[in-house]
């Protein structure tokens, strides 16, 4: 009984740690306004204002500025039926709905890692709280929760991260009662009308049956079970990545603007530059425009080529010698993350860090592994590796706090990306308008034509900028 008021204490207490530490780290998103893409996709959105038996059904049937999303338009709906257009509350829905991933996050660590022997009860507590610690104050994550037109990424990956939870317990008995068993695909459902990005949550499940529930073996038979179980799963992935590729074929680049070889090379360079800002958040970008002019070279896309042959590898070898967890884990990144890699591109951006919302877990459940392992094995060393955990989460929660900041107004963001990229046509343009915005016409003009200096396309921007400057200059 005391062992188990124990384990009740530290929980309880790891959880309210948990809430602290993302009120901490996004409190000032109430006090933030619409930005960017939240104007057109979000604000002006005639479905959500309104959700009348019409409107209903054109969310579920239509697709809204290339967009295909019912379940988050009905949460935007929501938003405007309790808030109006007042950003507060918005913004608050999304941080609840990011501690509500926290949460669930370090429920998904205790049952992956329960099912091992490595770790007794008391360190996977703490590896799951540790995992649960980094997503929620991570700075790569700052998009999707401080953005409101992001809500689909915290609100498809609950639902993703539920039918992963739901599906590890039905599997783990399997005298589960049917409604149990047909959960995790309730919420497929729910995560895929939320984001697309979840259509790969099928292979995910494959690789969880691999490991930790070990339901497959070298026998083909078990492994065509294992797909087939799962055709459901497969079928509503193939629909809605055509639905996709649809709805979105308006937004995406020609190949004679974005030929394959360079969407293939920006992909393999994905994978390393997610990583390398999951591992070093700082110089952090709401836009990282393309390197037309370099990506053919190897110092592009060697990096990304040596990470990823290496860790396949890597991986590969310890998989045939039953060391089955890294293997699980690189697939999960890679799986999820390709949708998105850059294979089949969309917008004006190489890479954006909301895509890494669900991608980089791993690295997570990594970094704290190797916390609690020091811990353990080097009881010598255990104030100095206390010490630097402490740092390294006070560190991330830090730059996560100011990487927030550039989320308050237009101004503050694109006044960021020409910071760190000045070369970008688009981040001038976009500050032009912030500073119209303010009414600070003689700015804005500077950064206008400093865009069309770079190739930006805003001829008719100009001119309006130019005739409403001269409107503004008092008569003699």
């Amino acid at each position: 009984m005391p062992q188990l008021l124990r384990s009740n204490a530290r929980t309880a207490g790891q959880l309210i740690a948990l809430v602290v530490l993302t009120f901490a780290a996004y409190h000032q998103v109430v006090t933030h306004q619409f930005v960017w893409d939240t104007i057109p996709f979000v604000v002006e959105n005639p479905w959500v204002h309104n959700l009348n038996g019409e409107n209903f059904l054109s969310i579920f049937t239509e697709a809204h500025k290339a967009n295909w999303q019912p379940i988050v338009w009905l949460s935007h709906s929501l938003d405007f039926y309790f808030f109006g257009t007042e950003p507060a509350g918005h913004h608050l829905v999304n941080v609840l709905l990011h501690l509500t991933n926290v949460f669930l996050v370090c429920y998904l660590v205790r049952l992956l890692l329960q099912k091992q022997h490595f770790f007794n009860p008391e360190e996977i507590s703490w590896i799951a709280f540790l995992s649960a610690a980094a997503f929620a104050v991570h700075p790569q994550h700052v998009e999707s929760v401080a953005w409101v037109v992001e809500r689909k990424d915290v609100l498809y990956s609950v639902f993703m991260l539920g039918s992963m939870i739901t599906y590890l317990q039905t599997k783990n008995h399997s005298s589960s009662p049917r409604l149990n068993r047909w959960l995790p695909f309730t919420l497929f459902l729910l995560a895929v009308a939320s984001k697309p990005m979840a259509v790969t949550l099928p292979l995910v499940l494959l690789l969880m049956d691999c490991y930790p529930l070990q339901r497959l073996t070298a026998v083909n038979k078990t492994v065509i079970f294992a797909v087939g179980e799962k055709w459901h799963y497969f079928l509503v992935s193939l629909c809605v990545a055509l639905i996709t590729l649809k709805t979105q074929s308006i937004a995406m680049p020609t190949l004679d603007a974005l030929p394959g070889w360079a969407r293939g090379l920006n992909a393999l360079d994905n994978t390393w530059f997610y990583l390398r800002h999951y591992l070093i958040p700082v110089n952090l970008s709401p836009l990282y425009p393309f390197p037309l002019d370099s990506m053919a070279s190897i110092k592009f896309w060697g990096p990304g080529a040596v990470f990823l042959t290496g860790t396949s590898v890597i991986s590969v070898i310890l998989w045939r010698r039953m060391v089955q967890w890294p293997l699980m884990l690189l697939g999960f990144y890679v799986l999820t993350l390709l949708p998105v890699s850059g294979l089949i591109h969309v917008g004006p951006a190489k890479a954006t860090d909301h895509y890494t919302y669900l991608s980089t877990l791993p690295f997570s459940l990594l970094i704290a592994v190797a916390i609690v392992a020091g811990f353990h094995l080097f009881t010598k060393f255990r104030p100095a590796i206390l010490a630097l955990t402490i740092s390294y989460y006070v560190f991330l929660l830090l730059v996560c706090v100011q990487q927030v900041t550039y989320w308050n107004n237009p101004l503050y963001l694109w006044g960021r990306v020409v910071q760190l990229y000045p070369t970008s046509s688009l981040g001038h343009r976009n500050l032009a308008a912030a500073y119209v915005s303010i009414g600070d016409q003689q700015r804005a003009l500077e950064h206008a034509l400093i865009s069309e200096h770079l190739g930006g396309p805003i001829d008719d921007y100009l001119e309006k900028l130019k005739r409403s400057i001269e409107q503004s200059v008092p008569e003699k």
